[in-house]
């Protein structure tokens, strides 16, 4: 998903979200790095670079665009946020030794606007655990 500075100003405009640099800064973050950052992980990155980025405006930032719909807010089972900007329908596979998650193409996947059985879908969060190819072929390849 390769979004340019202006897609980005774009995407915010169209939800009525002011573009400015710290909200540009967190999007460019999200559409370059697709491991699914937590808000901490963000924060980390970002202040490298601008030392003047607070944790507060990531995590507010960050609740403004998953409640407009910018991005997906994913919750995992310990109790985690994570986020990402990839919004077409779409699963995720969390290793259960390394801790990665990445998505995960699922075949005829509801979008939000969709009907299952009646029922208007509004959001979908689909998580598969598991382990990983890259721990798979690591020296022990059986779960412990």
């Amino acid at each position: 998903m390769g979004m340019n500075l202006q897609a980005i100003c774009d995407a915010l405009d169209r939800v009525g979200i002011r573009p400015t640099q710290q909200r540009i800064e967190i999007m460019k973050y999200l559409v370059k790095h697709r491991v699914h950052p937590t808000a901490e992980m963000i924060y980390a990155e970002l202040k490298q670079t601008i030392p003047t980025f607070s944790k507060t405006t990531v995590y507010n930032t960050l609740k403004l665009l998953a409640e407009k719909g910018v991005v997906l807010a994913l919750a995992t089972d310990e109790d985690q946020v994570r986020y990402e900007a990839n919004l077409t329908p779409h699963g995720h596979f969390k290793c259960v030794r390394c801790d990665d998650l990445f998505d995960l193409t699922i075949a005829d996947m509801a979008s939000p606007g969709d009907e299952i059985e009646g029922n208007l879908v509004l959001e979908y969060q689909v998580l598969v655990k598991g382990v990983c190819r890259r721990c798979r072929t690591a020296e022990n390849p059986v779960l412990d």
